[in-house]
């Protein structure tokens, strides 16, 4: 086995220490903010107040990024205040600029954010479009997600009772009448997915059929929604289902044609991500003794889910996993080009390792395995988010867990004020060690594993979260994951406890 701690394979990764100035530049809101009064001619004399400038997003595709900003805005006259949602494109340096049939006045943005423009449009309407020659960013008004046109429907209480009524129906619980229901949006990523938990009251002849409160709605760009909704089916075919090891919620419904999910709640005072935050912040034994047993509950509970027999959906491997962090490399790359050779040598090394050891038998699993998907409730767990359902090696989610785990961590030091050196950081990074051993072992009682493959898929995913700091702009995420992964290359042992819980 090739061993990660090899100086070729480490220090390249230097080259990930720092984003280029122009990259970070559209993700700080003054510098984005000043390029808005000087060059939007409604802000600059005052007849719109910009009151303050929120980057959203900023996420590489191909030579350019997509950007999102939300501002809020005093309209002026008529007074009150808004928002107003900007997206469009950051060109990089390295990019030529298309031939934009430039004029005096507008530089031909509409064809720089791929989005058709009026130049007369006024500010915040349809049409409207600007080009930021200093931050080389085209913006255009998003006046609705295009990409998830349900989420009006989810978020209206009387179309969502319309929906929830007639899912509870085909689901077998009969006819039901709403009195009252309150959406509440408790997780949205535009253009990706939405998440609404709507509080129900039922009319009063139905107080004692159990049925579901809240009810979950759920939209997702794609076809995440019909995995999630598939891998939800097969795992309540189960013996799962009966909420004695993991709780799951009951799938409602799915809509195919306005991608919507229905299912039912799970239960959970806070997630796992929650309490390892505060535990590890508090670090007394009292705190980081809870946050053991919890994490060893859970092991315990996946072991189940991976053990229960069901089937479903395609099959990941980690060939396809390191073939998507390259395609992420390569698409940075075109925009900072010294970043493909410096992750060379550690993919290499990753593909040459992972051809010298056997993958485990495949297994459902839940694929996005994290603290975050970890409801704890009362002693009970539960598990949530199957929209990446499919069938894999165990490994798999217990290297992706483990790698969010330290994630955590150390992002838990990095919010601290204190050093990300010496003393505080070696304590943090062995801390995350025995914590993820830990782990490790409760789920290696329940369950065979590979702990080869585990840290393989580990160190992966510790890298795509790296990765993914760049290609989403996250400024005080590159250095803290930049430091776990340089940890987990260095202290790595292959060969060590293989197959150990056989």
């Amino acid at each position: 086995m090739m061993p990660l701690n090899d100086d070729l394979v480490v220090d390249p990764l230097t080259a990930f220490a720092s984003l280029p100035e122009w990259l970070a530049a559209c993700m700080m809101p003054d510098r984005v903010e000043e390029a808005l009064r000087r060059h939007v001619p409604e802000i600059a004399d005052g007849q719109v107040r910009l009151l303050s400038c929120v980057p959203q997003r900023l996420r590489a595709k191909g030579t350019r990024w997509l950007a999102r900003y939300r501002l809020r805005v005093d309209p002026g006259r008529d007074g009150g205040d808004g928002d107003v949602v900007l997206v469009g494109n950051l060109w990089p340096p390295s990019a030529e600029l298309p031939d934009m049939g430039a004029t005096a006045d507008r530089p031909g943005v509409g064809e720089l954010a791929d989005h058709p423009v009026a130049t007369d449009a006024p500010f915040g309407t349809s049409g409207w479009s600007c080009w930021l020659p200093e931050l080389r960013l085209a913006l255009h008004v998003e006046l609705a997600d295009e990409a998830l046109p349900a989420v009006p429907s989810l978020v209206e209480p009387d179309l969502a009772a319309r929906l929830i009524e007639s899912v509870l129906l085909d689901a077998g619980h009969g006819e039901v009448r709403v009195a009252s229901c309150a959406p509440d949006v408790v997780r949205y990523k535009p253009g990706s997915r939405c998440t609404v938990v709507a509080r129900m009251t039922y009319a009063e002849e139905h107080a004692d059929r159990g049925l579901p409160d809240p009810v979950v709605l759920k939209t997702h760009q794609g076809d995440k929604g019909n995995t999630a909704w598939q891998a939800m089916r097969a795992l309540w075919d189960t013996e799962l289902s009966d909420g004695k090891v993991v709780t799951l919620a009951e799938p409602l419904a799915y809509r195919p044609r306005e991608r919507i999910l229905v299912q039912g709640p799970v239960p959970g005072e806070q997630t796992l991500k929650e309490l390892a935050r505060t535990a590890i912040a508090d670090g007394s034994d009292r705190a980081l003794g809870r946050l053991r047993d919890e994490l060893a509950r859970t092991a315990v509970a996946l072991a189940a889910l991976h053990g229960c027999g069901a089937t479903y959906g395609r099959t990941a491997t980690f060939d396809e996993e390191l073939a998507e962090v390259d395609e992420v490399i390569a698409r940075l790359a075109q925009s900072v080009p010294e970043l493909r050779p410096a992750a060379r040598p550690l993919l290499t090394r990753m593909r040459q390792n992972a051809g010298a050891m056997p993958d485990d038998p495949a297994v459902c699993v839940h694929h996005d395995f994290r603290p975050a998907q970890v409801l704890l409730d009362k002693g009970a767990i539960g598990f949530i988010d199957f929209d990446g359902s499919c069938m894999a090696e165990p490994a798999l989610d217990l290297g992706r867990f483990r790698a969010k785990l330290r994630d955590i961590g150390i992002s838990v030091l990095a919010a601290s004020g204190q050093p990300m050196a010496g003393t505080p950081l070696s304590d943090n990074l062995a801390l995350l060690d025995d914590l993820c051993e830990g782990f490790l072992a409760a789920y290696q009682d329940h369950a065979a594993v590979s702990r080869d493959r585990v840290l393989l898929w580990e160190t992966c995913d510790l890298l795509t979260a790296m990765l993914h700091a760049w290609t989403k702009v996250r400024l005080a995420r590159i250095g803290p994951r930049l430091t776990v992964l340089t940890h987990q290359l260095r202290s790595a042992r292959f060969g060590d406890l293989t197959s150990a819980g056989e």
